[in-house]
């Protein structure tokens, strides 16, 4: 069975560690390794004892679960957490939740992890962010933060919701669909099931967590969810593509962007494969193709959330194979 990883972001104060904390609480499998940046309030109750390595300190949490701190090697302690034995009776390690700081941007840490060793352990890659709804429109005073954080999310979670209006919560729902509307975003008032859904284990990589944006997208139905600093383009692949034209094609936009690129996802059919392929990157990080064997019918699409760029932006991009329209 492959392990989970839930790559857990958000903006100062934004209620992460409630959010983790909470989620354990509730967790009597025992089967969660959690990994707190260095620099983070390690906020989970309930530690009973100390367990582990003498190089990398590990807490054994009253639900079974295990709880280290992230020093410098994220790659290490990983490791390290899947390796380390288990207490009689303890199921084996089925998620790691990595809290980042507030500040973290989730594109370094997700290139990090292109390491051979993590890459056989074939672990399957989610990330969280959450979105404070009492914020308001002042997030954008972090904007560089919040972006990288959001358009990385493959599910956003609204926090805070019991402490604004109807109309508060409604405007701060639009907001985050507006920074990423490729995300899940999980709205709900009570807050046993908002955890749950935050950390539930079908948001991952594949293209079910975001097959309804992409119809979304494809019938022009988010045009009114815009953030005036991001924008979606999008293309519409007719025949298959050869591959290596494709990806040249990719690594153009890459370096034409730079790091105003924050989110691709794509869904092509080339011509040496009979499955359509999912195509995913953060920033300018790209994960190993993925091929859709159980979704045969899977449109072809492919999205690039920006900021700061303008469809002129893209006039000179050096090869013309496919064309973004916003």
């Amino acid at each position: 069975m492959s392990v989970e990883l839930i790559i857990l972001c958000g903006f100062l104060g934004s209620g992460k560690t409630t959010l983790l904390v909470d989620y354990l609480r509730a967790d009597t499998e025992g089967a969660t390794g959690v990994i707190v940046n260095e620099v983070g309030e390690v906020g989970v109750d309930g530690v009973i004892v100390a367990d582990g390595s003498e190089s990398l300190p590990m807490t054994l949490l009253a639900n079974g679960c295990v709880c280290c701190s992230l020093r410098s090697d994220l790659v290490y302690t990983i490791n390290t957490l899947l390796d380390a034995p288990r207490p009689e009776g303890r199921p084996p390690i089925r998620r790691i939740i990595l809290e980042t700081s507030g500040v973290s941007r989730p594109g370094p840490i997700i290139a990090s992890l292109a390491d051979p060793d993590l890459i056989a352990r074939r672990l399957r890659l989610t990330v969280v962010s959450t979105y404070d709804c009492t914020r308001g429109p002042s997030i954008d005073d972090a904007f560089e933060e919040a972006a990288a954080q959001l358009t990385a999310a493959h599910r956003i979670v609204l926090t805070k919701v019991d402490e604004v209006s109807e109309s508060s919560l409604a405007a701060a729902l639009g907001r985050a669909r507006a920074f990423n509307p490729l995300a899940d975003v999980v709205a709900e008032q009570d807050r046993a099931t908002a955890v749950q859904a935050a950390f539930a284990d079908d948001a991952g990589v594949g293209a079910s967590s975001a097959d309804l944006a992409l119809k979304a997208l494809q019938s022009g139905a988010v045009a009114a969810l815009r953030h005036p600093r991001i924008n979606v383009f999008t293309a519409h692949p007719g025949a298959p593509l050869v591959w290596d034209e494709f990806a040249e094609w990719l690594d153009n936009i890459a370096g034409l962007c730079g790091d105003r690129m924050l989110r691709v996802k794509a869904v092509v059919r080339v011509t040496d494969c009979p499955d359509p392929i999912l195509i995913q990157s953060v920033g300018t990080t790209f994960s190993g193709p993925q091929r859709l064997t159980r979704q045969p019918d899977a449109q072809p699409i492919v999205i690039v959330i920006v900021r700061d760029m303008v469809a002129a932006d893209f006039d000179d991009t050096p090869d013309a194979l496919l064309q973004l329209h916003a």
